[in-house]
């Protein structure tokens, strides 16, 4: 039997996973707090494209198979991941919110391979306006038995409204890009950012900036508070081997890698050295 275009996406293996860090600002430095990982449909394909990919997966309704499978493609890539990055995976409100099928695949999937369910934030996404707020409430409450954090998605756009952060209660508030683009020679979008900041602290939460596209605007946003961001000048999404290379990420030691009195490797400190200082500025390069 021939195989239909969401079975060929949906097939072990057809899906890749890149990571973008999400760093956070202090005191002028910066340093990776976490990664978010962020998936790739079949190569050679339009679905390489994020946006075609799941546009096209929401309108199978096909949702809660493609969470899982993306769930799987990035379990395995974190096993090569060291044991302390955090890890955001997104998931959409419609999966969290059709009962426990997702949760016990989650638990399965993160116990076969030992990885901690405390290292993961899920980034609640494409917010449906018929999503069961019982049944996510008792999915996210049961998240946070875990361990596991919670981020929304796209604030400020669509569904991530009010409501959505009342019903989710989030760690984290990640704030869509188009109210931060400009924001250097926009007031009103400063303005926007300035209540977003104030509201997520009262709800103690945290705001991530995402998309920032210049550095008088990073500098403006993080003046506003905001001390987390994830934006291509600081470091696009790319293969985790690749960030490793670039010591955004430290690589796992292999096979007769040896080891100084306090368990670390030379390249350990080297990437330790590599944390620097940001000059807001000059607008100092991050891959310099």
């Amino acid at each position: 039997m021939t195989k239909s275009l969401l079975d060929a996406i949906l097939e072990p293996g057809a899906l890749s996973v890149r990571f973008q860090p999400i760093f956070h600002f202090q005191n002028g430095e910066r340093r990776v707090d976490s990664v978010e990982a962020l998936i790739r449909g079949p190569r050679g394909t339009n679905f390489a494209r994020a946006d075609i990919l799941f546009d096209y997966v929401r309108r199978k309704k096909a949702e809660v198979a493609m969470d899982q499978n993306c769930l799987t493609a990035v379990c395995d890539t974190v096993l090569k991941l060291p044991a302390d990055v955090r890890v955001n995976v997104n998931v959409h409100a419609s999966t969290l919110g059709q009962g426990s099928t997702f949760l016990e695949f989650f638990h399965r999937c993160t116990r076969k391979r030992a990885l901690k369910l405390d290292r993961f934030t899920i980034e609640i996404v494409e917010h449906a306006p018929s999503y069961d707020a019982v049944q996510l409430g008792k999915s996210l409450s049961q998240l946070r038995d875990w361990g596991v954090r919670l981020a929304l998605d796209d604030v400020g756009l669509g569904q991530s409204n009010y409501r959505m952060m009342l019903d989710c209660d989030p760690e984290y508030f990640k704030l869509d890009a188009y109210f931060v683009r400009d924001i250097t020679k926009d007031p009103k979008r400063r303005a926007v950012v300035e209540s977003l900041v104030a509201l997520a602290a009262r709800l103690e939460s945290a705001v991530v900036a995402e998309a920032v596209a210049s550095e008088e605007d990073l500098s403006r946003v993080t003046e506003l508070g905001v001390d987390l961001v994830q934006a291509n000048i600081l470091c696009p999404a790319m293969p985790l081997e690749e960030l490793q290379r670039l010591g955004h990420i430290k690589a796992l030691p292999t096979a007769g890698t040896q080891l100084n009195p306090a368990g670390e490797t030379r390249e350990d400190r080297q990437f330790e050295g590599r944390t620097m200082s940001l000059s807001m500025a000059v607008g100092q390069s991050f891959y310099t």
